[in-house]
């Protein structure tokens, strides 16, 4: 999840725009050929559909203006909301829908400088959302779809969008469950029978694996700036606890201190690659390279590794006491509040066009990753084979960071900024400094 800075000024003056229904473009608006994709950053205007609208059907009435601003996840991103565009478009014909997508590299600050200029897009696809429900920004996403498309959305993966208080603030559009992937043919090479489960197995394992010839690593512990808090959190609940403590989370607890201290034995006893500053990505690569035997990972990690031709299979990721432990990371949609009740109405019905199920389908397979309505989760079942059944069955069972509390958007910045030190500093006075950070930011 991303952090918004949002000061009292700015916060104030972004309300008071959004209460005028500003919505002036603040990026370049040039629309690429038909068969590019923008650059990040890059924004698009799909126009209305013209002035024949006689078999528009109910939405013909309709006229606005809404924006979308949402990250790349590929290639295919443009064309993917553009494909669900034309189909709105068709039934709601005098709609303009701009769309803006950015890179995930950028697109903290892009929400941000959009925020702070009270250039409010209607529609926010992101991994964040309590700020911004906490500076009272947005609609409850169930007052904007209908009930067919909140009957839909599996329910496991709505509860991650609720805020403390049970309102419904975000709703998922993409989940990924993460879990141990390991290389067969190293563990095979070093007589490891099975996969880890306690952390005393995957100790045994790691050594075995650095004990073979070659440049190998075990266990790819990324904690860069991109998912430092997701490496972090899976060692925190291993040890058998959580960041949350009642309304509060809890930074330097004792099973924060057990989970930091296991983290630095790996990297002390060189069973992690040397850079700890490295990301996922990183760590995938080196995995599809055949160069490491374990990593915490996605259907894209598996992917990218079968298609080099290095053979993997999942497991829970191990724990302390070896009761396997699997991560669920969603990413959300939001919408704005702009003040304004036509772009309310475009909002809520371009959002029902969104989850339907022949225009959700080549979305979420665009990105990668994993479906979040019930329909489509099913289907996807039928035709799945080898380890993405394990990903798709893994969503009912999964854990999540605590990203619907305020204080989590501190906690994942200082963790993103200070994990990696776990390698040169003692897990105490590490703790100490996050749970200072954190306190800072608050």
């Amino acid at each position: 999840m991303r952090v918004y800075k949002l000061g009292a000024v700015a916060l104030v003056s972004a309300l008071a725009l959004a209460a005028c229904g500003g919505d002036d473009a603040t990026t370049d608006p040039a629309a690429p050929a038909d068969d590019q994709t923008p650059a990040a950053g890059g924004e698009t205007t799909a126009p209305p559909a013209g002035d024949d609208t006689a078999d528009a059907g109910a939405g013909s009435d309709l006229t606005t203006e809404i924006n979308i601003l949402a990250p790349s996840y590929g290639d295919t991103s443009q064309a993917d909301w553009d494909r669900i565009t034309a189909a709105f478009n068709e039934e709601y014909p005098n709609v303009t829908v701009n769309l803006q997508i950015d890179g995930w590299e950028n697109f903290a600050q892009t929400v941000q400088s959009r925020i702070q200029a009270g250039d409010l897009p209607d529609i926010l696809n992101d991994n964040a959302f309590a700020s911004l429900a906490e500076a009272d920004l947005l609609y409850p996403i169930d007052e904007l779809l209908s009930e067919e498309t909140l009957a839909n959305l599996d329910a496991t993966l709505m509860e991650n969008g609720a805020g403390p208080d049970g309102t419904q603030w975000a709703a998922p559009d993409i989940a990924s469950a993460r879990m141990l992937v390991y290389n067969t043919d190293l563990f095979e090479q070093a007589g490891i029978a099975e996969p880890p489960k306690s952390w005393a197995d995957l100790e045994a394992a790691s050594q075995a694996i650095v004990d073979l010839d070659g440049d190998v690593y075990a266990y790819g512990m990324p904690l860069g700036a991109e998912e430092a808090q997701i490496e972090a959190s899976l060692w925190v609940w291993g040890a058998g606890g959580d960041w949350a403590d009642g309304e509060n989370l809890s930074v330097n607890s004792d099973v924060a201190l057990e989970g930091f201290a296991q983290m630095k034995k790996m990297y002390d006893n060189g069973w992690t690659q040397p850079n700890l500053e490295d990301n996922r990505q990183d760590t995938t690569d080196l995995l599809a390279n055949g160069q490491l035997a374990m990593a915490i990972g996605h259907g894209q990690v598996v992917g990218d590794a079968e298609a080099r031709g290095v053979n993997v299979a999942l497991a829970p990721v191990p724990s302390k006491d070896g009761e396997g432990v699997a991560i669920g990371v969603t990413d959300f949609i939001v919408a704005f509040n702009n003040q304004d009740e036509d772009r309310k109405a475009a909002t809520a019905a371009y959002l029902d066009y969104f989850y339907q199920d022949e225009l959700y389908t080549p979305w979420y397979e665009g990105t990668g990753l994993l479906p979040v309505t019930t329909s489509v989760i099913d289907s996807a079942k039928g035709s799945a084979e080898g380890n993405q059944v394990a990903f798709l069955d893994a969503l009912s069972v999964v854990r999540f960071a605590p990203v619907a509390n305020p204080q989590w958007d501190a906690l994942q910045t200082a963790l993103q900024q200070n994990a990696f030190k776990i390698g040169t500093e003692e897990p105490q006075a590490l703790l100490e400094q996050l749970e200072a950070q954190v306190a800072a930011q608050g």
